[in-house]
């Protein structure tokens, strides 16, 4: 039987007019890493046909509509400049000079970037603090993870939140600017904050301050040593009058007054940091009803009332220090005194009469301000471990103003280089008893 030459040459021609056949296994990568805020990136990839015609190249088409072709054989594209946190479908068509195939499956991947840039933040000024607060800014679809601020003083930190309080130098004034982070890194910095000027703290109360006729003392106010109430005033409650407190005739205490007898002030100074949920608080800020970082040590009670007896020392084991948990406490009552005297352990101001936790000679106890030595250890919040003293100062020939805390349910609170006792029992009641 002949056979017709021409007939199977026909027949191949035919074929080149039905196109190559479709790609296959395409897939879509979100490349976040590095990337700016809607500036985001996704990686295709695809196997390219093996069998039929032989493709010219492929048509990248996005949700639809056509954004790019490439030339035979490659097989990958990225595609820049998306938009954070929005998602993407794509689908590959193979092509060659006389069709095109149909599309490959479709796949899909949402762009992540960096975080936006977030506002400026807003300082406000305190004593011997600054507080810095700011807006969340689009996470760029990804979790931020944390903050990082900077000062124009070249002090800097990483909270997790949106606020932060920074320990500043008194009478220095400086701006902030924040970045946040996610997975994918650091987003551009804000721009700075508003200028402020740390406060000074005010450590001398005036002397002899003497009220005019019917003034009631407003909320909150204590009055320092030598105050003397005019007919008719009344504290507010939760007042505590300082030793040499004396009111006129008809002066009548209110609920909840009490003056315990020959009562040393264990207290703080102004502007002593101390430890928060949020941060560090000078005392001199510090309000009822605020919440600050305790230490509950286990076998000692609540309302412990050892060390307010005179200048007893407490001695407790390394095991219940280690077995310690850092809880929260709230601030249930505050006294404000001119106190004389004052001492200074790494930085932290204290009363002569104020009560740390450190360890001597290998034994960990309660040891009053006046009586530390420069060889004592003090408990160290960051390090969970007693650290020795940097700088130690006594003067018992200045008077400062000082503020007397009391803290409820525990008895034990952390100020920014220390772990000191609260000083007041909840009920005066209970005092020598």
């Amino acid at each position: 039987m002949a056979i017709n030459k021409r007939s199977g040459i026909g027949s191949s021609a035919q074929d080149n007019f039905i196109g190559p056949n479709p790609v296959t296994n395409l897939t879509a990568t979100d490349v976040g890493s590095g990337r700016a805020f809607n500036d985001g990136r996704i990686d295709l990839s695809w196997t390219n046909p093996s069998t039929g015609n032989t493709p010219v190249g492929y048509k990248i088409l996005r949700g639809g509509s056509q954004i790019a072709t490439v030339s035979h054989p490659t097989n990958t594209y990225s595609n820049t400049g998306l938009t954070s946190a929005t998602s993407y479908s794509y689908t590959v068509v193979a092509y060659d000079n006389y069709n095109d195939a149909s599309a490959s499956n479709t796949a899909t991947a949402t762009a992540t970037t960096v975080p936006a840039t977030p506002s400026a933040p807003t300082a406000t000024a305190g004593v011997n603090q600054d507080t810095i607060t700011w807006s969340a800014p689009a996470n760029g679809g990804k979790a931020i993870l944390d903050y990082f601020w900077e000062s124009t003083d070249s002090k800097s930190g990483t909270v997790s939140g949106t606020s932060t309080t920074v320990a500043q130098e008194a009478s220095t004034a400086q701006q902030y600017r924040v970045r946040a982070r996610n997975e994918n890194g650091n987003s551009a910095f804000s721009g700075y904050s508003n200028s402020v000027t740390t406060q000074a703290p005010n450590f001398f109360g005036p002397p002899s301050f003497f009220g005019p006729p019917a003034f009631f003392g407003p909320p909150t106010f204590f009055g320092p040593p030598g105050f003397f109430a005019p007919p008719g005033f009344f504290g507010p409650p939760g007042f505590f009058a300082p030793p040499g407190f004396f009111g006129p005739p008809g002066f009548f205490a209110p609920p909840g007054f009490f003056a315990p007898p020959a009562f040393a002030y264990k207290s703080v100074g102004v502007s002593t940091l101390v430890r928060t949920p949020n941060g560090m608080t000078a005392a001199g800020q510090l309000q009822v009803g605020d919440q600050v970082l305790s230490l509950q040590i286990p076998g000692i009670p609540d309302n412990f009332m050892e060390i307010h007896r005179g200048e007893n020392e407490f001695i407790f084991t390394q095991d219940q220090i280690d077995q310690a948990e850092e809880v929260v406490a709230t601030v249930a009552n505050i006294g404000i005194h001119e106190s004389d005297g004052a001492v200074v352990v790494n930085s932290d101001i204290y009363s002569l009469s104020h009560f740390l936790v450190a360890k001597r000679d290998g034994v960990i106890k309660t040891i009053m301000s006046r009586f530390i030595e420069p060889s004592d250890l003090i408990y160290s919040y960051a390090l969970k471990d007693f650290v020795p003293i940097e700088n130690l100062e006594i003067n018992t020939d200045i008077t400062i103003q000082v503020y007397s805390i009391n803290i409820e349910p525990t008895d034990f609170y952390f100020t920014e280089n220390g772990l000191t006792f609260d000083s007041y029992p909840m009920d005066w009641n209970n005092y020598n008893q």
